[in-house]
């Protein structure tokens, strides 16, 4: 374990990440890059998986089904109690971890470790983010694959006015109400940070919830960087999930990597 001090987690109690069934709901669609990670898998020389920031077993499902042995880290406990509850469902063999990604000790090593879905970008600081890397590396033999997956932070986004916009609708799996997202954020440049407030909408309801989350917006150059100083070899940056090289026009900053 290192000195680094866990996320605080109240930081979780108002925000998307303590509501496991309107998370999924609002991410039904997201299935994009679940051929990715199988092929991902292929590449990787066994079939012993970690996944930082699983979420609700989005990922863990497809991949275990692919012979995956899957073990997923994640700090929300509520993801932790669904993902455990979709497993049991599915009829699936998994361990689920509830655990800071950035103080992680499971004192073995995988085949294939990774972190998707934009979920790096909760490491707010440069020392989280080399906290998290150190621990990774832990965790990696020689012939371990890590790969991370974001989108790259496009300016029109960060420094747009601080007024609602919509970010999407979905209809509720508990009240068959249809529920509208708008989105307010405010960037701050010097640190990288973006602070962004969801407001939830039904017919019955105008901001039926409100929640919060911040996220670090990580350009290609610091990423470069702070994977290099921490000892791994990018061995391919990838612009989309169909493994198009990165361009200076690509949405998404994929990096395979080894230590």
């Amino acid at each position: 374990m290192n000195n680094q001090k866990p996320f605080d987690i109240s930081e979780f109690k108002n925000t998307i990440y303590s509501d496991p069934q309107r998370y999924d709901d609002e991410y039904w669609w997201k299935t994009d890059d679940m051929e990715f990670w199988k092929k991902i898998l292929e590449m990787a020389p066994g079939k012993k998986v970690l996944e930082l920031a699983a979420g609700t077993a989005r990922l863990a499902i497809p991949l275990i089904r692919e012979g995956a042995k899957y073990t997923g880290i994640e700090i929300s406990p509520e993801f932790c109690k669904q993902a455990e509850k979709k497993l049991s469902h599915h009829k699936m063999d998994a361990m689920f971890i509830q655990g800071d990604i950035r103080e992680l000790d499971l004192n073995e090593t995988f085949d294939l470790i990774f972190i998707g879905f934009n979920s790096f970008l909760h490491l707010l600081k440069d020392d989280d983010a080399e906290a998290c890397l150190k621990c990774v590396k832990k965790h990696m033999h020689k012939d371990t694959l890590f790969v991370i997956d974001i989108f790259v932070p496009n300016p029109l986004f960060l420094y747009r006015p601080e007024t609602r916009f919509p970010v999407m609708e979905y209809i509720d799996s508990l009240t068959g109400e249809l529920t509208k997202v708008e989105e307010i954020s405010v960037y701050d440049s010097d640190s990288g940070i973006n602070k962004i407030t969801w407001f939830y909408n039904t017919p019955s309801q105008t901001d039926d919830k409100i929640y919060n989350f911040t996220m670090r917006m990580y350009f290609p150059d610091t990423m470069n960087r702070l994977l290099i100083d921490s000892g791994f070899t990018i061995q391919k940056m990838l612009g989309k999930h169909d493994f198009t090289d990165f361009q200076e026009d690509s949405e998404l900053q994929i990096y395979i990597c080894k230590k």
